[in-house]
């Protein structure tokens, strides 16, 4: 596990940098994953697959929020080609992310941009309606 891992609920998400990938493994070996492409210092963030019978609980929520804080902390840019992050994005937005943020234009502050409808976000999950209280 290295020092981008982050816990949430039962599951960890790893990095693996050359493969431009941040991935959960999941119980049945299979895998949830965000594949992005590096280009000097802007990620494009292509995709996020998440396996059927675990959508719905979080996990491409918590792959965006690693690959987020992981372009901050590390001072990338990103340019969001993944619709599931355009709207992650829209829904969480903060001075912090928005420095990081060139692409694709529509996502953008200007004349341009476009407002977000909350009606059209697919559900994110609160983190804690995962936690375990004991």
């Amino acid at each position: 596990i290295n020092q981008y891992a982050r816990f949430f609920s039962n599951y960890t998400v790893h990095h693996n940098e050359k493969r431009g990938l941040f991935y959960v493994k999941l119980d049945d070996n299979s895998r949830a994953v965000l594949q992005y492409r590096a280009e000097g210092k802007v990620l494009d963030m292509q995709a996020i697959n998440v396996p059927y019978r675990y959508t719905g609980q979080g996990i491409a929520r918590l792959l965006a929020e690693t690959a987020f804080t992981y372009a901050v902390l590390n001072y990338y840019y990103m340019f969001l080609s993944c619709e599931y992050m355009q709207k992650y994005y829209l829904a969480i937005k903060n001075p912090d992310l928005e420095d990081r943020i060139v692409g694709p234009p529509n996502i953008l502050e200007g004349l341009d941009s476009e407002p977000l409808d909350p009606n059209i976000i697919y559900e994110l999950p609160d983190p804690e309606d995962f936690l375990i209280y004991s």
